[in-house]
């Protein structure tokens, strides 16, 4: 995989919170038509998941472009905009396609995106006090110890 989905769904939200104007139903259809080339490279799982963010997306989509949003514009944080928005549901998709991404493509830094992610959505840590190396030496479905 050469461009990471959770990734790319985090793209599209900072765009969609920060320009609402800009999304509609054609601009989701060529985000993901830009993501997925050959519709068959990617798993079942893969894209489940980028069709609930991009449901997600036209949530916040709906909510930053209404007047009801107005107050809350001064915000300059994507994140918190999201948050604000629709809250924990709306990082989901990230985090699953994160830990589909660290499964087929294991490395330092897509452990440590699944960390972040995880606490985001659980609220809880994830893996803490292991180090990438232990947890791939031991496989990432089976306990470290």
């Amino acid at each position: 995989m050469s461009v990471s989905f959770a990734a790319a769904v985090d793209d599209l939200y900072r765009d969609v919170v920060m320009n609402s104007d800009r999304w509609g139903d054609e601009a989701y259809g060529e985000w993901m038509a830009n993501l997925v080339i050959e519709p068959r490279s990617i798993d079942r799982r893969a894209a489940r998941s980028l069709r609930r963010a991009v449901r997600m997306a036209t949530k916040l989509q709906r909510f930053w472009s209404s007047p009801d949003a107005e107050r809350y514009r001064k915000e300059e944080s994507w994140e918190t905009r999201v948050d604000l928005a629709v809250g924990v549901p709306a990082w989901r998709p990230a985090l699953e396609l994160a830990e589909q991404e660290l499964d087929a493509f294991p490395s330092p830094e897509g452990f440590a995106d699944v960390r972040r992610r995880f606490r985001t959505v659980n609220g809880t840590t994830w893996m803490e006090g292991v180090e990438y190396d232990d947890w791939a030496a031991h496989g990432s479905g089976n306990p470290i110890g």
